[in-house]
């Protein structure tokens, strides 16, 4: 069929459209798009102050307002993230002060299961994935391995993976835990056959009477006694490094006052060669007086005149 010669729709005037009753709603409706402009509140007001202008009454387009607060209702709605309806902190977000506040009814009806091995290589994510069918799980906490028997593994030529040596997963409901432990423990991973970890045991345990505040309380309290246990060391070695540093600097400053000495004796040694030798001068001695002895016997004259007189 030819095109129609004349174009009715661009040869029409104004009046003639808003006569037809053409709204840009009626096509938005049917799933079709409005090339025309949404009012916004600019518009609105510009409207209103026009028709204060003319004299009439302002009019404002509670239609397009009310549309565009449906919008806004429905953006808002698909950025909003499903959150857990039974009372349990919301792990979907980072940990604070208000989703960890959980209720103490919630708390009663949760249920904890304890993983005595984990599989090699496997992960939290798989943990999960392999226990969600048996019930709703909130929060999953694997253990890692010593970084010291990590560092020995590879140097010794073994994976750089990343291993767990126990578990901890948080159920909703405690019968679900209490199930998947009875279905569970002692049978084998199972999934494909061609699966890594098909033929791995699983090695469950439920914790009676155990919440997940008494693993949090536990892993802090050991964290704490870690913390002072290397503050400790940490001083104790710091004691010992300073007492070293002294010792050492003791011992460069006796040394460098040996060597100093030595020094100084070996340039007065050199001294003493280099210089001349000196003249001695001698002294002429008085000659000493002897006196006569008290046993020497007396003159024979002294004795014939001492005989007379006496």
């Amino acid at each position: 069929m030819a095109p129609p010669k004349r174009n009715e729709f661009l040869d029409a005037d104004s009046e003639d459209d808003q006569a037809d009753g053409y709204n840009s709603e009626d096509e938005v409706a049917k799933g079709g798009r409005s090339g025309k402009r949404r009012k916004v509140d600019s518009d609105v007001e510009r409207d209103a102050s026009d028709a204060e202008d003319d004299g009439a009454e302002p009019h404002v387009d509670g239609g397009a307002t009310e549309e565009r607060e449906k919008d806004d209702a429905a953006l808002k709605a698909k950025k909003a993230k499903p959150k857990l309806e039974t009372g349990l902190p919301d792990i979907t977000k980072p940990l604070t002060k208000k989703n960890l506040v959980a209720t103490e009814k919630a708390i009663r009806k949760s249920g904890v299961v304890f993983l005595s091995r984990i599989p090699p290589f496997m992960k939290p994510a798989k943990v999960r994935s392999l226990l969600e069918p048996f019930g709703t799980i909130n929060r999953t906490f694997l253990a890692p391995q010593d970084p010291a028997a990590h560092t020995r593994r590879v140097r010794a030529g073994g994976n750089k993976k990343r291993l767990y040596t126990e578990g901890w997963v948080e159920f909703v409901n405690k019968k679900d835990a209490k199930s998947a432990c009875e279905l569970l423990n002692a049978r084998i991973i199972g999934g494909k056959k061609g699966s890594y970890y098909h033929d791995d045991i699983w090695n469950l345990v439920y914790l009676k009477g155990f919440k997940w505040h008494h693993l949090t309380e536990q892993i802090s309290t050991e964290n704490a006694e870690r913390t002072s246990r290397m503050r400790a060391e940490l001083s104790k070695a710091a004691k010992e490094n300073k007492e070293y540093v002294r010792n050492v600097e003791r011992a460069k400053m006796l040394d460098g006052m040996q060597a100093k000495s030595k020094k100084r004796k070996a340039a007065d040694g050199e001294e003493e060669r280099r210089a001349p030798p000196r003249e001695t001068r001698t002294f002429k001695q008085a000659q000493q007086i002897q006196k006569a002895a008290d046993t020497e016997e007396q003159p024979e004259r002294v004795t014939r005149v001492l005989s007379k007189i006496f």
